[in-house]
């Protein structure tokens, strides 16, 4: 039985250079013409989440700073068959924050800290997105079948575990 190989993605560099993320990174970047999505994920965006995340916990932003080390945990070593996987199970976790958070001021009335946390977590959660949208218009990402099925939480082992870890960085799980 043949086991099936999956091609891990590559942009151009032009394209990667004309994203603005990482521009003087890539100005030095070996002369190869286009770039994996693995080594990218590594070399740029893990490390690039990495000081965002120092610069949040120097200001005792510890909310704003949760979400983006979830994403550093799944980018920094990722399996090259799950990179994609991974890649959308951050998007979907930040896009149901975005969600979450831009509702929960007006669910309930939230006091001054509580409020100023919820904004936090919502500012890092578009943030991330917008960097996650970035990463796959630029290597032209498309979502596997299986995480286009209802059940993909059961079904998608790197979904499943990235939601699970989720919902322990929360407290949502213990």
């Amino acid at each position: 039985m043949e086991k099936l190989v999956m091609e891990i993605p590559h942009a151009p560099l032009k394209d990667l250079r004309s994203t603005g993320y990482f521009f003087d990174e890539l100005k030095t970047y070996p002369a190869s013409p286009d770039m994996d999505l693995t080594t990218y994920c590594v070399s740029f965006v893990a490390p690039h989440l990495v000081k965002v995340c120092e610069s949040y916990d120097r200001l005792a932003h510890f909310a704003k700073s949760r979400i983006l080390k979830l994403a550093i945990q799944y980018l920094s070593n990722p399996k090259d068959d799950e990179i994609v996987d991974s890649i959308f199970g951050l998007w979907r976790v930040a896009v149901s924050e975005v969600d979450r958070a831009g509702k929960a001021d007006f669910a309930v009335p939230l006091d001054k800290s509580e409020s100023f946390a919820n904004r936090q977590k919502l500012q890092s959660a578009e943030f991330l997105v917008k960097l996650l949208v970035n990463i796959i218009k630029t290597f032209r990402l498309a979502e596997s079948s299986v995480n286009l099925r209802k059940t993909d939480e059961s079904i998608n082992p790197v979904f499943k575990t990235i939601i699970e870890s989720w919902g322990i960085l929360e407290g949502k799980i213990s």
